[in-house]
């Protein structure tokens, strides 16, 4: 079981069944999914969600959905801490937030703190963030944190393809 984790102004709950819904919808809209993935790939619908959101728990790793702690609205976005590929050491941060919550700090707060816990309870020795090369927004959240671009990490990703750049960060020696 993932734990609760909070933030100044957020809770971040591990994911459940109950948010699938809201995962997806964020999924079909256009603007969020600019620099992710294709509106309408299955692996972006509810089916696809659910087929990932549960599987690394045990691990300490999966998916946590944002809520505003002042208010009892529904959810803001998510934070994930997933793996990266085969290697158990490795992991990545994901995140998506609806779009009339950007802009509010509401990522760059939550992804700090997933970070804390992946270095801190998982004992990750880094985290990698992959995004677009155009996403301005994710590459400046990134570098407020400290990523850096991998030497190489240029890559496709999806269906339809589309660019992606891997960022690292390295576990910081004190936390």
């Amino acid at each position: 079981m993932l734990p609760v984790l909070e933030t100044e102004r957020l809770y971040l709950k591990p994911r459940t069944e109950a948010d699938l819904d809201f995962v997806a919808a964020l999924n079909a809209d256009p603007e969020v999914m600019r620099f992710i993935a294709a509106v309408g790939d299955p692996a972006m619908g509810r089916e696809g969600v659910a087929a990932r959101s549960f599987l690394h728990v045990g691990r300490g790793l999966g998916y946590w959905t944002a809520f505003d702690r002042s208010a009892e609205s529904g959810p803001l976005g998510y934070v994930g801490l997933i793996p990266d590929g085969d290697d158990q050491d490795q992991a990545q941060i994901s995140y998506r937030f609806a779009a009339r919550h950007w802009g509010q700090g509401f990522a760059g707060e939550a992804v700090a703190r997933l970070i804390r816990y992946g270095f801190g309870t998982v004992g990750l020795p880094d985290i990698l963030i992959q995004t677009h090369p155009q996403n301005a927004a994710s590459l400046r959240l990134a570098a407020r944190l400290g990523f850096k671009q991998v030497v190489g990490g240029e890559m496709l990703i999806g269906e339809p393809p589309v660019p992606a750049i891997r960022l690292r960060l390295g576990r910081p020696v004190t936390l």
